[in-house]
C-alpha cells in the first residue's frame, strides 16, 4: 500500500473536521501505533514502515503497557491542548497538527506535532517555535538532524503539487514514467502508472515522444476525482489488496467507494496487518519445528555413534567365552595369551589379566552393559524417528494454513506438546475451525486443516468412509463421507488429488496417494496428533491440486 500524498490529501479533509476539539489523552499499544483521543473521534498514526498511515480510528487502542518516554513527553505537552488546525505540507506525505496549550507562566503556547509518513523513515517530530522538543525517532545524517533543541526543516520533495503544476518539462531522454516520478509531489508509482494508463502510452515510452496535452488532459481527470470526498478500494478474491485517491481504471479488480477516506484506509490496513500477523506467525512457527528438528537430528548423529560402539558388545561375549572354554589349558597362566576361536579355527591373542575367570566375567559384564545400552540407544531413535515425523506433519499443516483461527489452532497443539512455552496468562480461544470442505460427484470430501483435526476426522468418520493421504510424506487426512454408497473412481482420483494437493509433494507433477476405509485406520496409544498407522490400502498416482478460493 502507497500511502501517497494523494490519499493523505484525502484523509486531512476529514481529519479537519476535529479542529477546535481537545486532545483527551494519547496511547501507544505499541512501538510503533499512537492513538490521539479526541471528543468526537480518535486518531491512529501508524508509523510502521509497510503500513505507515494516518487515519480516523476505527477503535481506541489503550496499552496497559508502560508508555515510552516520547509518549510521556506528548501528554505532558499535548494533553488538554486544542487542536487549532490539521494541514499537509503541499501534496507531500507529511502533515501539520498545530495545537495551542494555556501555561500557568508562558500563557497560550503553540506547539506543532509534524506527522512525516515515508515507509521506514516514518516518523513524528514535537517542535515549537521551530526548534524540536523531541521525536518518535531521533535521526542523525548527513541531510537532516532529527534531535532536541535542533531547528526543524520540512524535508523538501522537489517536487511540484497537481494543483499548482502551470507547465511539464521540455523534451528529455528520460522515459514519461521517471519523469513525472521526479515531477508530482504526492503522487506515488502506482498512482504514476495509472496517470500513465489512462494517457494510451507505455510506462517505458520516452518523454519526448509524448503528447503533454494528453498529460494534461488526463491530470484535469484526476485533479476533479480529487474532488470527491471518499477513496477507492479494489479487491482480488475478496481481500482488498490496493487502496487509492482516485479512481484505479487500470486494474481488472472489484472496486468498492468509501465516501469517508478513513474507512477505506482501515479496511485495507486491516486485512494488510493480518495478513503480515499471519506471515509472522507462520514463520515463528516453522522456525520452531526446524531448530527442533534441527536438535533431534544433532542428537540422532550422536546416538548414531554411541549405537556402533554398543554394537561391538558381541565381540566382548566372544572373548568371555573364548577364555572359559580355554580355562582348561591357560589354568596359571596371566597377560596375553593365544587362544583358538572354536568355530573359525582362529588363533587370537586375549590378555587374559591376572585372573582369567575373572577377566572372563568383567568380558561378560561389558557385553550386558552394552546390550542394555543398545536397546536403549535403538528405542531412543526409534523415538526420535517418530517425533521427526510428527514435525514434519506439523511443518506441514503450518504451511497449509490459510488464516490466523487455524494458526491459533497450531499454536495450542505445539504447547501441548512443549514445543512452545504455556502462556502465562490463558488466551480466550476463537472459534474452532472447520474441516475444509468440498463436494464433488454427489460426495461430501473433507480435508484437515491441522493435526487435531486430521485426528477428529479419523475418530468421528464412519468406517466405511474413504481415507486418503499422500504416500510417505507429510500431508492432509482427507476423508470421502460414502454413506454407504460404492464410490466412483473419478470422486477417488479427485479426493486423492486433494490429498496430493495438501501434502509436501503439492508442487510436484505426480504424487502417489495411499487410500483405504477409515476401519483399516488406527491411531495407536501415545502416538502424536495427526498419526497413524493403516493397512489394506491402495496407492494410486495423481496430479496434485487445491480448493480454489
Amino acid at each position: 500500500m502507497p500511502f501517497d500524498g494523494l490519499l493523505l490529501h484525502k484523509a486531512v479533509r476529514e481529519l479537519k473536521e476535529l479542529e477546535g476539539e481537545h486532545l483527551r489523552q494519547i496511547y501507544q499499544p505499541t512501538t510503533v501505533d499512537y492513538y490521539f483521543l479526541f471528543r468526537s473521534a480518535t486518531v491512529r498514526v501508524c508509523l510502521r514502515p509497510d503500513v505507515s498511515h494516518v487515519a480516523i480510528a476505527e477503535k481506541e487502542e489503550a496499552s496497559e503497557k508502560m508508555p515510552s518516554s516520547f509518549t510521556m513527553l506528548l501528554r505532558k505537552e499535548l494533553k488538554g491542548a486544542k487542536l487549532l488546525k490539521v494541514e499537509q505540507i503541499g501534496m507531500d506525505r507529511t502533515l501539520r497538527f498545530s495545537f495551542e496549550k494555556f501555561d500557568e507562566i508562558e500563557g497560550i503556547v503553540q506547539k506543532d506535532l509534524y506527522i512525516e509518513i515515508m515507509g521506514i523513515h516514518s516518523n513524528m517530530i514535537l517542535v515549537r517555535d521551530r526548534r524540536i522538543i523531541d521525536a518518535h525517532r531521533r535521526i542523525v545524517t548527513k541531510k537532516r538532524e532529527i534531535l532536541p533543541g535542533r531547528e526543524f526543516v520540512i524535508f523538501p520533495s522537489g517536487k511540484v503539487s497537481i494543483f499548482e503544476l502551470r507547465e511539464l518539462p521540455p523534451e528529455s531522454e528520460k522515459t514519461i514514467r521517471n519523469v513525472l516520478l521526479s515531477l508530482l509531489e504526492g503522487f506515488s508509482p502506482v498512482s504514476v502508472e495509472e496517470l500513465i494508463h489512462r494517457t494510451g502510452y507505455e510506462l517505458d515510452t520516452p518523454w519526448k515522444a509524448v503528447d503533454q496535452r494528453k498529460i494534461l488532459e488526463v491530470l484535469e481527470e484526476i485533479k476533479k476525482e480529487l474532488e470527491l470526498p471518499g477513496v477507492f478500494v479494489y479487491y482480488e478474491a475478496s481481500h482488498p489488496v490496493e487502496v487509492s485517491a482516485f479512481r484505479f481504471t487500470m486494474l481488472s479488480l472489484k472496486e468498492r467507494y468509501f465516501e469517508k477516506p478513513s474507512e477505506g484506509i482501515n479496511e485495507f490496513v486491516r486485512w494488510k496487518e493480518e495478513k503480515s500477523t499471519f506471515e509472522n506467525t507462520k514463520n515463528r512457527f516453522i522456525k520452531v519445528v526446524v531448530n527442533r528438528i534441527e536438535d533431534l537430528e544433532d542428537l540422532e548423529e550422536k546416538l548414531s555413534r554411541e549405537l556402533s560402539e554398543a554394537e561391538k558388545a558381541e565381540r566382548y561375549k566372544k572373548l568371555g567365552d573364548l577364555i572359559v572354554q580355554n580355562l582348561w589349558s591357560i589354568k596359571g597362566k596371566s597377560g596375553e595369551v593365544e587362544l583358538t576361536d572354536w568355530e573359525t579355527n582362529e588363533k587370537i591373542v586375549v590378555d587374559v589379566g591376572k585372573d582369567p575367570a575373572q577377566t572372563a566375567q568383567k568380558f561378560y559384564n561389558t557385553y550386558k552393559k552394552l546390550q542394555r545400552k543398545k536397546e536403549q540407544v535403538e528405542k531412543r531413535l526409534e523415538e526420535i524417528q517418530r517425533e521427526k515425523e510428527y514435525l514434519y506433519q506439523l511443518w506441514q499443516t503450518i504451511e497449509d494454513a490459510e488464516d490466523l483461527e487455524t494458526l491459533e489452532e497450531i499454536e495450542e497443539e505445539m504447547r501441548e506438546f512443549g514445543l512452545l512455552k504455556e502462556r502465562k496468562t490463558k488466551k480466550q480461544k476463537s472459534k474452532k475451525t472447520r474441516f475444509r470442505e468440498v463436494y464433488y460427484g454427489g460426495f461430501k470430501i473433507l480435508i484437515g486443516r491441522n493435526n487435531k483435526q486430521n485426528d477428529e476426522l479419523v475418530r468421528t468418520s464412519s468406517k466405511e468412509d474413504l481415507w486418503f493421504h499422500a504416500h510417505e510424506m507429510p500431508g492432509a487426512h482427507v476423508v470421502v463421507k460414502t454413506e454407504g454408497k460404492k464410490v466412483p473412481q473419478e470422486v477417488v482420483e479427485y479426493a486423492a488429488s486433494l490429498a496430493a494437493g495438501y501434502s509436501k509433494g503439492k508442487n510436484s507433477g505426480k504424487v502417489p496417494v495411499d487410500y483405504t476405509f477409515i476401519k483399516y485406520v488406527r491411531k495407536p496409544k501415545g502416538f502424536k496428533p495427526g498419526m497413524v498407522i493403516y493397512k489394506n490400502y491402495k496407492t494410486i498416482l495423481v496430479e496434485p491440486r487445491r480448493i480454489e478460493g
